[in-house]
């Protein structure tokens, strides 16, 4: 990349420079935890092409609007203020990258908790990567995605996440693309159509269910079908009350749907009733013609489908000629949608942004998922203990189960089970986010032998990772 028009003279050219060895931060304790001393996010890092690598405050935040509306070429102010007062919120969480007096780089380091299979695990999402379009490609940009991961890491948690739209360079930087993401698109006709034709078909007598828009009281209601069923999926967020209070009143989304369980009672007048009649089963987020989020409880099979009938309604009567859909790429649905003649996008085909993981620490990921391998090894007959050692272009691993543990620890003495693979291939595999299938077909994800292929299948099931769109959502 040629130098920017406005490098002082003699100064050193941050796409010619490498980038400085990693900084040094606090060691974790044997839980996974944060040391009590806390990182202290105010220190500097001077960079030795020019330029220093700061923690933000409350002063630099129009600074920072400013930054991310020149390289989104698009406005962000309402946005962005509308996120200064999420729980949790503080200034010091956002590292810019200063050159004197002009701000070149900012990254959000986000700290959340997220759902895996019932397991909890603290995650980072680094949100609004944005450098100056001239030094993108250089150490400046590498440099701040260095720095907010080691602080990520050191402070506690095992896997970041990212919503980029450079996905080509974070992937050069050693991230892995998510699996599966997309979203299906049907005319709203059509599917409304076809779900009658299938009503009639089947003989259905009337549900017992009413879908209409909630009341803001019923928000406790809302929470508790969210909490019982994202803990079952792999990787939605983890939502305090607080969190759930802000989420819905930036207004991001147009309304809320709510089916509600009548219990024979008559149903609600259009949208008049009073609250909830019985309990509720589920609920849509929709924006637009989009639905952006829909739980539904296990026990209420048709709820999803009355769901997504009032949206197609509510669709229609805004002019609207198509629904989407942004739910887990598992849900049956999706396939219904295709069979009304929609179709499946994938955000591979997609110019917008794409989300994108690392593990931060694949040794705490590895202890906080046995859980998960434990009871996966006892469905499948995997004898414990199981080693495998895996190596890596950076670094060798031993993977042991134990009834009591799970352990990732410098390998030694290659053990009888082996594979190989690059660095983003191996967090992939931890992580569920590896069809190994084609991995080893496409001997990115070699083995010492055939059969180890069904041990790896069993204990590092591959897993279509999910976060609901309305987190990412922009006023």
């Amino acid at each position: 990349m040629s130098a920017p028009a406005n490098r002082h003279h003699g100064e050193a050219d941050p796409s010619d420079v490498q980038s400085p060895p990693a900084v040094a931060f606090p060691r974790l304790s044997a839980s996974g935890r944060p040391p009590s001393t806390r990182y202290d996010r105010t220190a500097v890092r001077e960079l030795p092409y020019g330029g220093r690598i700061v923690t933000a405050n409350a002063g630099d935040h129009p600074l920072v609007v400013q930054l991310l509306t020149h390289a989104r070429q698009t406005a962000v102010a309402d946005d962005f203020q509308s996120r200064l007062d999420e729980p949790g919120y503080r200034p010091s969480n956002r590292l810019l990258v200063h050159r004197e007096k002009e701000l070149l780089a900012h990254v959000h380091v986000a700290s959340h908790i997220a759902w895996f299979d019932g397991q909890r695990m603290p995650v980072v999402k680094l949100e609004d990567f944005a450098v100056l379009p001239e030094y993108r490609e250089s150490a400046y940009d590498r440099d701040l995605l260095g720095v907010a991961e080691q602080i990520a890491a050191a402070e506690g948690a095992v896997l970041g996440l990212a919503n980029a739209d450079r996905h080509a360079w974070f992937e050069r930087q050693g991230w892995s693309p998510l699996r599966g993401q997309g979203h299906t698109r049907a005319n709203a006709r059509a599917v409304l159509a076809y779900l009658d034709a299938q009503e009639r078909a089947r003989k259905r007598r009337k549900g017992t269910l009413d879908v209409r828009t909630w009341r803001h009281f019923e928000l406790d209601a809302v929470r508790a079908v969210y909490e019982s069923t994202a803990a079952e999926l792999w990787g939605p967020l983890f939502r305090s009350e607080e969190c759930w209070q802000w989420l819905i009143g930036r207004k991001a989304q147009d309304q809320v749907l709510l089916a509600v369980e009548t219990n024979g009672a008559p149903p609600a007048n259009g949208d008049s009733g009073v609250g909830l009649v019985g309990e509720a089963a589920g609920y849509a987020v929709v924006r637009g013609s989009c639905i952006v989020e829909m739980m539904t409880l296990a026990k209420f099979p048709t709820a999803r489908v009355q769901l997504l009938a009032r949206a197609c309604r509510d669709a229609i009567d805004r002019d609207h000629h198509s629904i989407s859909l942004y739910t887990p790429a598992s849900d049956p649905l999706h396939e219904l949608m295709v069979t009304a003649g929609g179709a499946w996008i994938s955000d591979r085909k997609e110019n917008g942004p794409r989300l994108l993981m690392r593990l931060l620490s694949p040794e705490r990921w590895v202890e906080r998922c046995y859980p998960l391998w434990r009871q996966r090894a006892h469905d499948a007959g995997v004898p414990r203990p199981t080693e495998i050692g895996i190596a890596t272009t950076d670094a060798s691993y031993r993977f042991t189960l134990t009834r009591r543990s799970a352990r990732l620890e410098p390998m030694g003495d290659r053990p009888a089970d082996w594979i190989e693979c690059d660095r983003p291939t191996f967090e992939s595999l931890l992580a569920g986010n590896l069809a190994i299938n084609e991995a080893v077909e496409q001997q990115s994800l070699r083995l010492s032998s055939p059969e180890l292929k069904a041990t790896l299948a069993a204990l590092f099931v591959p897993r279509l990772f999910w976060q609901s769109p309305l987190e990412f959502m922009r006023l």
